[in-house]
């Protein structure tokens, strides 16, 4: 007998007894919903995590801060011992560094190529040509060594540059490439009392849509220092920050957790991109574990449901295994049979259960995207992957197998004889 007629054979046997049989394919469609909304939700924030952060590359830079260093009787495990010293609250210069011991420290790792310091700046507003029109804006210097995805242009490669954010670029024109080399007007305060000064850029591209590059337009390092200096100098501050990034010259991993594991010997945690995602997609992974046991623990009961609907299906039929081994099948065909009848169970529940979470679930990302989630550009809140819904139904089919393995044996085991006699 083919493996076709053994399909044709199973799935006749199991619509037999048809309420049976769709009560058990129900309870493995519950297990396959759950499972495959589940899935689909962890997915679903995967790729919108990794839209965003692709926005930006550099895996050779590492992203630097000062450890904060717990004071004498400070735990991490308990409760902190009060101490009169500590009213002020928390102090950001025990984790800040100068500009000169950031160079000094660079020197110290021949590996760096280049260093940057994150400076803090804040900006009022852009204008275009003699519209009048302002639009609030942020700007910073993306560090160096990481490069930003353009819908138009290039990257910034001079002083007195900027590359536009998606959404302020769309307000001003749809068509991108027309912006490009066009001057824009960048109002910041500065001073004592603060004054309105500004500052003409160029613009050399706009920036792919996404949440971090949306919070943000880049400007040359020249240009967030000019505006540094005139906000901060003469305040205690000045010369001092949180942050900083290395270059690594050779981007090789082996090369990058060396400096990372000197860099903790100095007293600095240090991280790349792929070290942020991956903290960020574990975090998820936990969340989806933790869901996707509800579904096994549906999918465990729907699985007693299977020995059940077999072993009856092997003493309603014991006459027919009996005259189906008197006639020359092996107890291997008898035993792939069953098994193959329980793995049909769990396919068609799978299948059905997928259906029906995919349906459910494109009701919900539309729903959700025009009510919920206009401020999360390109988030769908369910994903439905290609890969993990044949693992979904991959799973169920083992699942379904080993529940039906018992059955099975039972069935190849019969004495042809005392079958044949069976009443």
């Amino acid at each position: 007998m083919k493996l076709t007629d053994l399909i044709i054979t199973a799935n006749r046997n199991l619509f037999r007894n048809k309420l049976r049989t769709l009560l058990t394919v129900l309870a493995i469609f519950v297990g396959a919903f759950t499972l495959t909304l589940t899935n689909g939700l962890g997915d679903a924030m995967k790729d919108y995590i990794e839209t965003q952060v692709k926005n930006y590359e550099g895996n050779n830079v590492l992203f630097i801060q000062k450890k904060i260093e717990l004071p004498e009787g400070r735990s991490k495990n308990g409760p902190a011992e009060y101490r009169e010293e500590d009213e002020g609250g928390f102090d950001p210069n025990t984790i800040s560094v100068t500009e000169e011991q950031v160079a000094r420290l660079a020197r110290e790792f021949p590996e760096v190529r280049a260093f940057s310091p994150d400076y803090q700046i804040r900006s009022e507003y852009l204008t275009l040509g003699e519209s009048g029109k302002k639009y609030k804006i942020q700007i910073n210097a993306i560090a160096r060594g990481v490069t930003q995805k353009l819908e138009a242009g290039r990257q910034i490669d001079g002083e007195n540059q900027i590359i536009l954010q998606f959404d302020i670029a769309k307000a001003l024109t749809k068509d991108f490439g027309s912006l490009i080399g066009k001057e824009v007007t960048i109002g910041y305060k500065a001073g004592n009392p603060p004054l309105m000064q500004t500052t003409e850029l160029k613009i050399v591209g706009v920036a792919t849509k996404g949440f971090m590059a949306s919070q943000f337009s880049t400007v040359d390092f020249a240009t967030e220092k000019r505006i540094y200096d005139a906000q901060r100098a003469g305040s205690p501050e000045y010369g001092k920050v949180l942050n900083f990034s290395f270059e690594i010259a050779n981007g090789d991993r082996a090369a990058i957790e060396s400096v990372k594991k000197r860099l903790d010997e100095k007293g600095f945690r240090a991280d790349t991109m792929a070290d942020r995602s991956k903290r960020t997609y574990d975090a998820i992974s936990v969340f989806q574990v933790g869901m996707n046991l509800f579904a096994l623990v549906a999918l465990l009961a729907a699985s007693f449901g299977i020995i059940n609907t077999l072993v009856i299906a092997v003493m309603e039929r014991t006459k027919e295994i009996g005259l189906q081994k008197a006639l020359g099948m092996g107890r291997a065909r008898i035993f792939f049979l069953f098994s193959l009848e329980s793995v049909l169970i769990g396919f068609w529940g799978a299948v059905l259960g997928i259906g029906g979470a995919m349906l459910l679930g494109s009701a919900a990302n539309s729903y959700a995207s025009k009510y919920y989630l206009e401020s999360f550009e390109g988030y769908n809140l369910i994903a439905f992957k290609p890969f993990s819904l044949l693992f979904i139904v991959a799973l169920i089919c083992l699942v379904a197998f080993l529940a039906g393995v018992l059955p099975a044996f039972r069935a190849s085991r019969l004495n042809p004889i005392e079958a044949l006699r069976y009443e």
